[in-house]
């Protein structure tokens, strides 16, 4: 492996790295390695020298990492993994059994659809499976590097050079305490409730929480306080504390069920759509267009009312029209 500057990384210091970023120590690393810790001390210099800037801030043996060095361990671990799974497809060509599949998800779709896509693959369903979660652009990224067969990732996000196999629109949902009245509510709850109530939810400006914005200034409603996360998981967490109503996904309310809150539809629509991509110039071999036909699935299966459109055209289709190839409808 190299970089622009041509200089070349052996597997060995960065695993040493990263090793080192997991432990927060030399020693942690080494005893982790089963090797010495001068050694990893060593290589850790030499990978500081190579990259040309400091990773690690160093007081006596307690190390903590630099901002550069964070950064770098987010390109380090993506590229480390790549390498890994280089020889497990090896051993598939090897043996010749299914390849592996590589999925790369943000935190909401690993969490709430991996798992009912994987089940709905059968027989189809590799011995190795390795799911990576990271927010949409990293996704692009894994994609593109070809360290990844598929991306899930909510919209917008960017599509040079790839294909979208499936493509998923709901609404965003409301999320109350069961100790709530709002619980007991058979009505949408209208976004005038939040009029002295605390919103909870993400705040990702360019995915839900601009929706959510937007909808708030055409009601022209400003909640007294809030509560913003980075993950939808979180949000429903603190609304079942009653710390106030959630606004979130529906793939993580309804596909990552939760004890003690209910989901509750919202009187104001607000937009929510998620893709499957793959990159464009990567062939679909059989076991990988069954991914497809079981993300399409488990999407239906998960996500009450949503709309799903298939690469192959635009319309939608009904749940028993798609099938998994060998299995009855």
């Amino acid at each position: 492996m190299s970089i622009e500057n041509n200089k070349k990384f052996d597997l060995k210091v960065l695993e040493a790295f990263l090793a080192a970023m997991s432990c927060g120590s030399m020693t942690g690393a080494a005893v982790y390695l089963g090797i010495g810790q001068p050694a990893v001390t060593r290589m850790i210099k030499e990978l500081e020298l190579s990259v040309g800037f400091q990773l690690f801030h160093r007081n006596g043996p307690r190390i903590s990492p630099t901002d550069r060095g964070l950064r770098f361990h987010e390109e380090v671990e993506r590229v480390v993994a790549g390498l890994r799974q280089i020889g497990q497809r090896a051993d598939a060509i090897r043996t010749e059994k299914v390849a592996s599949i590589d999925i790369a998800a943000t935190p909401a779709m690993a969490a709430g659809l991996t798992g009912a896509t994987l089940t709905a693959l059968g027989e189809f369903l590799p011995q190795q499976i390795n799911v990576q979660t990271m927010n949409a652009e990293h996704v692009i990224g894994a994609l593109r590097s070809r360290t990844a067969d598929f991306g899930i990732a909510a919209s917008p996000i960017d599509h040079a050079g790839m294909v979208r196999h499936v493509v998923c629109e709901s609404r965003l949902v409301g999320v109350v305490s069961d100790a709530s009245p709002l619980a007991h509510s058979r009505a949408p709850l209208p976004l005038s409730v939040f009029a002295d109530q605390r919103l909870i939810t993400v705040g990702n400006a360019f995915r839900i929480r601009h929706t959510i914005d937007q909808a708030f200034q055409k009601s022209g409603i400003i909640p007294p306080s809030e509560f913003a996360t980075n993950a939808s998981l979180n949000a429903i967490m603190a609304a079942r504390s009653g710390l106030g109503i959630a606004i979130v996904d529906p793939v993580t309310a309804y596909g990552v069920p939760v004890n003690g809150v209910k989901i509750v539809e919202l009187a104001t629509e607000m937009p929510y759509s998620w893709e499957l991509l793959r990159d464009a110039n990567r062939a679909l071999a059989q076991h990988s267009s069954a991914f497809v036909d079981a993300f399409y699935k488990a999407c239906l299966a998960t996500v009450p009312d949503c709309t799903v459109k298939m690469a192959e055209g635009v319309t939608s289709f009904p749940q028993s029209q798609k099938t998994l190839p060998g299995t009855a409808p």
